[in-house]
């Protein structure tokens, strides 16, 4: 299945219904989707703390980061929403 960035944004919400634009553990579900679909480097770790779990993206080029900051853009609408950072509260370590 080949498509565009958008396609891939707006197929990926409709299965995943029902999909909160405003709710971050959706948003975090669709960059995982991202990152199987279009096969990147980059991944999610959990990381178990006495304060509970944290969510961490390891970024692995300025590409990966540029392609998966626009799904976050595209899933939140385009004038409002998170970047990566706020998604993943800081909790984003670039490798690159």
């Amino acid at each position: 299945m080949s498509a565009n960035l958008h396609d891939f944004v707006q197929h990926t919400m409709d299965r995943m219904e029902p999909f909160d634009q405003q709710n971050v553990d959706c948003i975090k579900k669709l960059v995982k989707e991202a990152i199987n679909f279009y096969q990147l480097n980059s991944y999610q770790e959990v990381e178990e703390t006495k304060e509970g779990t944290t969510e961490f993206l390891y970024i692995h080029s300025m590409m990966e980061e540029n392609l998966l900051s626009k799904v976050v853009e595209l899933s939140m609408g385009m004038d409002k929403g998170f970047d990566i950072e706020e998604v993943y509260k800081g909790c984003v370590i670039r490798e690159y």
